[in-house]
């Protein structure tokens, strides 16, 4: 038997009884197998070495902002082991899914996930991916930008005084798009863009158009062509 087709190893956490039974039942499945369970981390902890499993299901509600915390608890208790956070649908799970994502975990779904969608989740960690729910997925771009904004600041210091519109900007130079294309793409008018592309160029301290693209693409604001 492959490791493709091996039963995927589950150890489940979840604080309630009656979940716990229903997502348990899901585990029965040919592809899984449910190898242990626990109420929450810490019994976890005591049982992972034993129970060995590829993923662990960690309900994350009742853990709050130690979240992060449970979750490098699990990597450090059994390195390797894949983990999935779980929660309920909140006006927050965009940023509990990105800070468990950054503590280690391995992807974070909804407690109303479709069981068959779950199933795949488990297969996809334990094959080396990554999963969300597509409500939690859509939410993570604007989490996002501040950290690549600083990213690329520190890559070239220039980039940080560039205006949200100017990285719109620079971006499609980076594609080589010349001023009335960036216009009729941003809804401004072709001399907008030219003082953009002029203010942008100053502040780069870019003597050309071709530097600003050989900036931008450095940057990782778009992927150099080829």
């Amino acid at each position: 038997m492959t490791r493709a087709t091996e039963q995927v190893r589950v150890f489940l956490v979840e604080q309630n009884p009656i979940l716990r039974i229903g997502i348990a039942t899901i585990l029965t499945d040919s592809t899984v197998r449910l190898v242990g369970e626990a109420p929450d981390t810490e019994t976890c902890l005591e049982r992972i070495e034993a129970a060995s499993p590829d993923v662990v299901l960690q309900d994350l509600d009742a853990a709050g902002d130690s979240a992060p915390v449970a979750v490098r608890s699990l990597l450090e208790q059994r390195p390797g082991v894949r983990v999935i956070g779980t929660g309920t649908a909140t006006a927050g799970c965009a940023e509990l899914a990105l800070a468990i994502l950054v503590a280690g975990a391995h992807g974070y779904l909804l407690k109303n996930t479709e069981p068959a969608m779950l199933l795949d989740a488990l297969r996809i960690v334990r094959g080396g991916g990554v999963v969300l729910s597509p409500g939690v997925g859509r939410g993570l771009p604007s989490l996002l930008k501040p950290i690549t904004h600083t990213a690329r600041a520190l890559a070239n210091p220039a980039l940080s005084t560039l205006t949200a519109r100017e990285y719109d900007v620079l971006r499609l130079i980076g594609h080589g798009y010349n001023n009335g294309y960036i216009a009729r793409k941003l809804l401004l008018s072709d001399k907008t863009v030219r003082n953009y592309v002029s203010v942008i160029l100053a502040k780069l301290g870019a003597g050309s158009r071709s530097e600003a693209i050989v900036t931008a693409r450095t940057a990782g604001l778009v992927a150099a062509a080829g």
